[in-house]
């Protein structure tokens, strides 16, 4: 078990700095002393060693976040700033988990997506909750129901992690990422034009 933990590591010090498709088994034997042989003996190949950090990561983080994040009779506003810091506050004690974490979330190699997607699926459900928590608590507009503000956002959400590219992986990275989903989240609760009736384009 040390020598698998050991192999781990060091895979997660090489995808922590590296993409999924930079990233070389031969640097990490190096970097461990290791024998291709043995990290075969334990990992069927890349592909595996990847996933099981992928797993470690968000293992860790959705459990983090569990224990951490209470939104229960927080403003909305509030809520979302505690849930935000508190997953930058996570990698900045975990910092090699977060190369895994934005290589898995918004750069995932494509023939890996399907099992990522799994691997993930309690992270997002957890983010999910949370949302739900708080507009449980927020009066929204007649026409819009908690389900509709959650499956916009999880799109829009989709979008900005297509659309956000990591040219150096570290803290500064992560907190524009994290910025800006929080910033999308208060796009769609709040909107971005003032309503006064006279030019409320949903009035007929």
């Amino acid at each position: 078990m040390q020598t698998r933990q050991k192999i781990i590591d060091c895979a997660l010090a090489e995808f922590s700095v590296k993409s999924y498709g930079e990233a070389s088994l031969n640097t990490i034997c190096a970097a461990g002393n290791l024998s291709k042989g043995i990290i075969y003996h334990y990992f069927k190949d890349k592909d595996a060693l990847y996933l099981v950090c992928v797993q470690a990561c968000f293992d860790a983080l959705t459990a983090y976040l569990g224990s951490t994040v209470a939104v229960e009779n927080l403003p909305i506003e509030q809520g979302l700033n505690h849930y935000f810091d508190a997953r930058i506050a996570f990698f900045a004690a975990n910092p090699l988990y977060l190369g895994v974490f934005c290589s898995a979330i918004m750069n995932p190699p494509a023939h890996l997506s399907a099992a990522i997607g799994d691997i993930t699926a309690a992270f997002h459900a957890q983010a999910v909750s949370i949302l739900t928590a708080l507009l449980g608590s927020a009066k929204l507009r007649a026409d819009s129901t908690i389900a509709e503000v959650v499956e916009v956002f999880c799109a829009y959400q989709d979008f900005v992690n297509t659309r956000f590219q990591m040219k150096t992986v570290g803290e500064t990275t992560l907190n524009e990422h994290e910025q800006r989903c929080c910033r999308s989240l208060q796009i769609l609760l709040y909107g971005v034009m003032e309503r006064d009736g006279k030019h409320d384009v949903t009035k007929k």
